[in-house]
């Protein structure tokens, strides 16, 4: 046990430092703005007191992003110690950086909700999210171009479609069913995208991230 605790001594101070960084968000928001405890800590069902089944598609989309997210930073990490592979860890850093801006996005509704609040318009915020993407395109394009992209573009074109609808806001038909549904295609193409670069920049399994046109051979992992 000892040995333990000096030789995983940053682990753990890295875990203790990711748990006390929300705890103290609840408790500024409690001082500050003086929310209860309670709304910052429990359950959203419970306390709206609706059935467990609300909000189902948007929550599973949570969970597909955060996987994505996952595959994004585990992948990069394992390739840290690979220097053939430096510009995929970059990737994959960058792809996990932008998956969880998205990712809050949608939890918190930040670009219905808090940045309105900021004085910063929804437009704007769509505006700085597509600059973003729009970086992580062109400084990865050749590495992208060596993947299963069809993904990828798939999972632009429902979020365009998605960002579309709720813009346009048409009449006749159901917002909520056209929206988040292809909001959620997006975001399901994307962790399908992610987790064949992923993998393949690990395994050079085919069909993804390859060198010069040709998969990477299983001899080169690390």
């Amino acid at each position: 046990m000892r040995a333990q605790l000096r030789s995983r001594f940053p682990a753990i101070a890295l875990i203790a430092a990711a748990s006390a960084v929300p705890i103290g968000i609840v408790l500024l928001l409690r001082v500050w703005k003086g929310v209860p405890i309670h709304l910052l800590t429990s359950d959203v069902t419970s306390i709206a007191g609706v059935p467990a089944y609300t909000g189902f598609l948007s929550q599973l989309g949570i969970f597909v992003w955060a996987g994505a997210a996952a595959i994004c930073f585990f992948c990069a990490r394992l390739l840290a110690a690979r220097s053939d592979a430096q510009e995929e860890r970059r990737f994959l850093l960058v792809s996990g950086l932008l998956t969880v801006v998205l990712a809050f996005d949608d939890l918190f509704l930040l670009h219905e909700e808090f940045f309105p609040s900021l004085g910063i318009p929804e437009k704007g915020v769509f505006v700085a999210y597509a600059a973003f993407v729009l970086f992580h395109l062109v400084s990865f394009r050749r590495l992208i171009l060596r993947t299963d992209y069809i993904l990828l573009a798939i999972a632009f074109a429902a979020f365009a479609v998605s960002v579309g609808l709720d813009l346009a806001n048409p009449a006749g038909i159901n917002p909520y069913l056209y929206e988040d549904s292809a909001k959620f295609v997006g975001v399901v193409s994307w962790l399908g995208y992610f987790f064949r670069a992923g993998s393949g920049a690990l395994s050079g399994v085919p069909g993804s991230v390859t060198r010069e046109g040709a998969p990477r051979g299983a001899s080169q992992v690390a």
